[in-house]
């Protein structure tokens, strides 16, 4: 036999033997039912191409400029990101194969991560590609993958991402070879493989698609040479182009339909996988599944924290206390993970009825990582999720904005009838606070009986302050550092994962760096001994980590940005830094996909930024999104650090710890000095401005848009945006729309808002937008100016709208008790606000009673809690400018006692309604109006108000807009017994939540400034700042 026949034989027995050893590798032999994902809300679908590099260019530019386009924008219109995964630019020459393999296969593991089984496309024809000999796949790789020796790179790819689980989502395509004929020469080596033995696996690689896949999941298409594109360099080829139908081909999928063919494909098993749920999305579900997997995620492995963990135990199995129990300690202590693990332990306790207490129910388990998913800063939607879990409410009665969320569960966590429930809550100095709502007003000073609550957070952070404030504090356990031992099995445990290990004398090293006692560092200088490659130095490098967190932490990143993309990696920290609420995967790679020298922070590069409308040239943001292979180096780098937005599917990235954001800015937007670069965060916040002005996602838009445009002070920008009716809608409250009105406080004065929205409303083509639409626009704008305090001219809004109503709509009455109730609220809010009761005040108070009177006898004929709701304002309202009426003498249309008689027995028919409706806000608001109703400073009266206080705390927390009445009311309560220095105590608060809650130029405001300017309570301030000098 000679030697050419021998050759033959064994390179053609290795390949069968190759793909022997694969088919013992398959996990699944046939998959009979396709995944379908049951989702709310947008998640991501990641499509990844595998193929050889040099002879698929063209087939890839077509995927990229034409068919993934098109499959992106009806993907977007079912509440789909479509992220594809094109690694054609491969990784950097200087790439290691361990990491070049890694790069590839790991991108198919982030879509078995996020999308269940990938969905999958390869492209074969006359090429192998890159086999690694055994040397060039290390061990790790080996066990990981179950590599197969002798396979090439693409059939490994193809092996992990459909062939060992027959993946449902996987296509393959097929060039049909003959095309090769008639290509030039110089051509030829970019399509043929000149390894002699890649015909041969070629041939028994398309055999193997055959034999192992549905034969509508491999197809054959042809194509012929087109010449040479004189930009690239690169073949054209023509027959890739087919047009997109949602027609079905009667023919085998071959010959000119290669672009149609995958489009469909694709198209078909993502609305299979993914189908548009028909129904109301449950946004609450999918958190509750999300702070699942996190748990699950963190819960595992939790070192030198059994006596904590024994505490909580302790506390959720012993006889009610009435206190929560709160965790604290520093930054990166490892409270998430005790968290984590005593919500495992408690669900399975929760589950089995290991729990003493439960009664017939048992217990109920809810916890919350604040932080770790989208959305999970939120306290709103935190408490109305817990609220729907404990069937409280359903999303028909959820209340509708937080002070109504809140007093409703602190209603629910102090009722001993409520079912039993253990609410563990981590990082709950993390919620939003810019929202107003870190005042834990939802939390009752004492807790029902059956009611745990565990809380985490950094010490002397508000709400740890807020709970040692309270007369019954809570049972505080401490997270102290970790001893020796801990630290010992934390590194043992982590560095094994990797089959390494540190010596004696190493380890004594990294355990003698006081900072190790902090989990967060140890963890980080595990990680970045992990991926140091000289062992021989690695006593060097233990030494030469920082021994601070913050200053680990700025090593790492500047280890990332010499490794993983440089002025990338920097852009994408800083715009993640900058964003408001984090950014979907999809908006980053679009912004970073342009020219990177223009995302550098320059005084040239922000110019050009604000010059964007006239010259888009100049422009960072691209219509082509950052490479895959680039993107996949960084993300890989960060990932980490980063929420793990897998779970949710949503896409959103965002630090995971405050301690990387802090690293962040330390880094790259602090001078030595410590001082704020403020010119670096206007840049970033510039580029954000200008890549979400046209966002059509008007969720992200809200969360986004105006937040970067206060940040720059852009105010002409600002004022667009908070005049487009999806944004208004959006941040509009029928009870206060505190953050609407914030932004416009940004813009100018509230005249000026009138102005813009008076603007809109005239341009408005009525019969075009709709009349019963424009009526209620012009019933908003009077409600937003009546908030704003812009009295006189919202009168005229809401005259327009019920001429509207009554001269064109018919006069509906579920919508004349509106305006009429909101008459009634305009001319209240009048009356409010004279300092003093005078007689002549009586022109404002009778259109108010009026309009209360003419509301409340429609309501009376309506049906429903949301009316019952809606009678008890008016009805406390009417009462109110009746005993204002009463105490100014009447009129002869009114008698004055006949008025304090009508408020007594409307007040108490609202206190009535509240009581049955649970709504402890309201209820404090009509204890209020009832103690006005009281001889002035009174015992009775005095009783009334601490009680209005007491409920409003619980129901608002301090700073809401009904506590500012309060403060007034109690001020002149002390004012009429003579008690000036009370009074003046009591006029400080008033108009300090005043600043707070309504801003420093509202007329409540000026009201509160201008009690505390009168001559009694200036020489009280006087007198009381000698005192304190002295």
């Amino acid at each position: 036999m000679g030697c050419g026949a021998s050759n033959s034989y064994d390179y053609k027995y290795d390949v069968g033997q190759q793909w022997e050893s694969a088919r013992k590798t398959i996990d699944i032999k046939r998959h009979r039912d396709k995944p379908v994902v049951k989702r709310s809300g947008w998640k991501t679908v990641r499509i990844f191409v595998s193929s050889t590099f040099r002879d698929f260019h063209a087939e890839r530019e077509v995927l990229v400029k034409e068919v993934f386009p098109d499959l992106r924008q009806w993907c977007e219109k079912r509440r789909l990101h479509l992220v594809e995964c094109d690694l054609r630019w491969g990784v950097p020459k200087d790439t290691t194969s361990e990491e070049t393999l890694r790069t590839c296969l790991g991108e198919i593991d982030r879509c078995y991560q996020d999308n269940i089984m990938p969905f999958f496309l390869n492209m074969t024809c006359a090429r192998c590609g890159w086999i690694p000999t055994d040397k060039e796949v290390p061990d790790s790789v080996y066990s990981e993958y179950r590599w197969i020796k002798g396979l090439s790179v693409t059939e490994m790819e193809i092996i992990h991402g459909a062939y060992r689980k027959d993946n449902p989502n996987s296509l393959f395509a097929i060039r049909d070879t003959t095309f090769l004929e008639s290509l030039p020469t110089e051509y030829k080596d970019d399509f043929i493989d000149s390894n002699p033995v890649a015909e041969h696996k070629l041939k028994v690689l398309k055999d193997v698609l055959s034999d192992r896949f549905l034969s509508d999941r491999v197809f054959t298409y042809d194509c012929t040479y087109a010449g040479v594109d004189t930009d690239t360099g690169k073949v054209s080829l023509d027959g890739l182009h087919g047009v997109f139908t949602n027609k079905s081909s009667k023919m085998k999928p071959c010959l000119q339909e290669f672009s149609s063919v995958i489009f469909k494909f694709f198209q078909e098993r993502i609305a299979e996988q993914y189908p548009i749920h028909e129904g109301k999305l449950d946004v609450y579900e999918q958190q509750k599944e999300a702070h699942e997997a996190f748990m699950k995620s963190r819960c595992s492995v939790v070192l030198g924290r059994n006596e904590i963990l024994d505490k909580i135990a302790e506390y959720v199995t012993d006889l009610g206390t009435g206190k929560p129990l709160i965790l604290t300690g520093g930054p990166g202590t490892g409270k998430s993970s005790i968290m984590a693990k005593a919500a495992d332990v408690a669900t399975q306790n929760a589950s089995g009825g290991r729990i003493p207490g439960g009664g017939d129910a048992g217990w109920h388990v809810f916890y919350h990582f604040v932080g770790a998913i989208p959305g999970s800063t939120d306290q709103e939607m935190m408490l109305k999720r817990l609220l729907k879990e404990l069937k409280i409410c359903n999303d028909s009665n959820m209340p509708k904005d937080y002070e109504g969320t809140a007093q409703l569960l602190a209603g629910v966590l102090s009722n001993p009838n409520s079912k039993p429930v253990i609410l563990l809550v981590d990082a709950l100095n993390q919620v939003d606070e810019e929202k107003g709502h870190g005042t834990l007003s939802w939390l009752p000073r004492k807790l029902a009986p059956q009611v745990r609550c565990i809380f985490s957070m950094i010490d002397e952070t508000p709400p740890h302050v807020t709970l040692l404030a309270r007369p019954q504090g809570p049972i505080e356990v401490p997270v102290t550092p970790l001893d020796i031992g801990s630290r010992k099995e934390i590194v043992l445990e982590i560095l094994s994962n990797y089959h390494k290990k540190l010596d004696k004398e190493q380890m004594t090293c990294l355990l003698s760096n006081e900072a190790s006692k902090n989990p967060l560092w140890l963890s980080i200088a595990c990680e970045e001994l992990r991926v140091f490659g000289d062992f021989s130095r690695v006593t060097e490098k233990i030494k030469s980590l920082a021994d601070d967190l913050l200053d680990l932490l700025g090593q790492v990143l500047s280890r990332f940005e010499q490794e993983n993309g440089g002025m990338l990696m920097i852009a994408t920290l800083c715009l993640l830094e900058t964003s408001s609420h984090g950014l979907l995967e999809t908006e980053l790679l679009s912004i970073l996909g342009g020219d990177l020298s223009l995302l550098t922070p320059s005084k040239e590069n922000f110019e050009k930024l604000q010059k964007k409308e006239e010259d888009p040239d100049v422009q960072p943001i691209s219509n082509q999104p950052l490479s895959a292979a680039k993107w996949a180096a960084v993300y890989r780098a960060l990932r980490t650090f980063l929420r793990p937005f897998g779970d949710s599917g949503e896409g959103r990235l965002d630090f995971y710890h405050r301690s990387v954001s802090k690293a962040v800015r330390k880094k790259y937007f602090y001078a030595e000095d410590n001082s704020e670069k403020e010119d670096v965060y206007a840049f970033w916040h510039l580029t954000l401005a200008n890549f979400f002005e046209h966002e059509q996602n008007v969720d992200r838009k809200v969360e986004e848009y105006p937040y970067h445009l206060v940040k720059i002070k852009d105010t002409d920008r600002l004022a667009k945006c908070l005049t487009e009716w999806p944004v208004f809608d959006h941040l509009f409250n029928d009870y206060y729309s505190s953050q609407l009105l914030l932004y416009w406080r940004k813009v100018g004065d509230y005249k000026f808002m009138e102005k813009q929205y008076r603007n809109i409303l005239e341009s408005i083509d009525k019969e075009a937008f709709g009349l019963e639409e424009y009526c209620i626009r012009y019933e908003h704008i009077a409600r937003l100016l009546v908030q704003a305090g812009e009295y006189s001219v919202a009168k005229g809004y809401i005259d327009v709208a019920l001429n509207i109503e009554e001269e064109q709509l018919g006069g509906r009455p579920e919508r004349l008790v509106e305006l009429f109730a909101l008459y009634g609220e305009l001319y209240d809010e009048i009356s409010k606000m004279h300092d003093f009761i005078k007689r002549e005040n009586i022109k404002d108070l009778k259109p108010c009673i009026e309009f209360f009177r003419k509301s409340v006898k429609i309501r009376e004929t309506l049906q429903g809690d949301h009316h019952k709701y809606k009678m008890g304002i008016s009805l406390m309202s009417l009462s109110f400018t009746l005993n204002t009426f009463y105490e100014c003498g009447g009129d002869a249309s009114l008698d004055a006692d006949e008025a304090q008689e009508e408020a007594l027995e409307h007040i108490e028919k609202a206190l009535t309604i509240f009581l049955e409706l649970e709504d402890l806000g309201k209820e404090a608001e009509a204890s209020m109006t009832k103690a006005i109703l009281y001889e002035r400073g009174s015992e009775e009266q005095i009783e009334w108000y601490n009680k209005a206080y007491e409920q409003c705390e619980q129901a608002y927390g301090l700073n809401c807009k009904l506590m500012t009445r309060l403060m007034s009311n109690i001020g002149i309560y002390h004012e009429d017994r003579e008690d000036y220095r009370t009074a003046y105590e009591y006029f400080v608060k008033w108009y300090n939540v005043s600043v707070e809650v309504f801003g420093e130029n509202h007329p409540k405001t000026t009201s509160a400034r201008n009690s505390l300017e009168e001559p009694t309570y200036q020489r009280i301030k006087a007198a009381l700042e000698e005192e304190g000098a002295q």
